[in-house]
């Protein structure tokens, strides 16, 4: 990410994990949805492939599905606004920030998959400050 007032990156506070999953799109007052792929996620954010445009600064309501670590189909849903999106060939790339960070009282079965990734396979913790350990 980019700060543009001043063209330098700038640091995310919250670890991403590439994620295999879909995520049904919908923008309140809208009659129509749209499913993305995911791309990645984290606690405050997910990056989605979509075929169609949402557009910049749109509330969306999230269906987040994947298959949990016994291979079952999981889904959670949250809430967020389209922070950037951009053009790439035939999709739409677009990141969404979270209205609240995750937790495992509003998504469990996201956050409880989330947890069984980071311990399976060794990842990052989610929060990038080392001095926090947060699960």
């Amino acid at each position: 990410m980019i700060n543009k007032k001043k063209n330098t990156p700038v640091e995310r506070q919250w670890q991403r994990y590439l994620f295999i999953g879909t995520a049904k799109i919908r923008v309140p007052g809208e009659r129509t949805s749209t499913t993305a792929t995911i791309s990645n996620i984290s606690v405050s954010g997910i990056g989605l492939y979509s075929p169609k445009s949402i557009g910049k600064g749109k509330t969306v309501k999230l269906k987040v599905s994947f298959i949990d670590g016994k291979g079952r189909i999981s889904d959670d849903t949250v809430e967020g606004k389209v922070d950037w999106q951009s053009k790439f060939r035939g999709i739409y790339l677009i990141g969404v920030l979270f209205n609240e960070e995750l937790d495992t009282k509003n998504q469990p079965k996201l956050m409880g998959h989330l947890l069984w990734l980071i311990e399976t396979f060794t990842l990052p913790q989610p929060y990038k400050d080392k001095r926090i350990a947060t699960l």
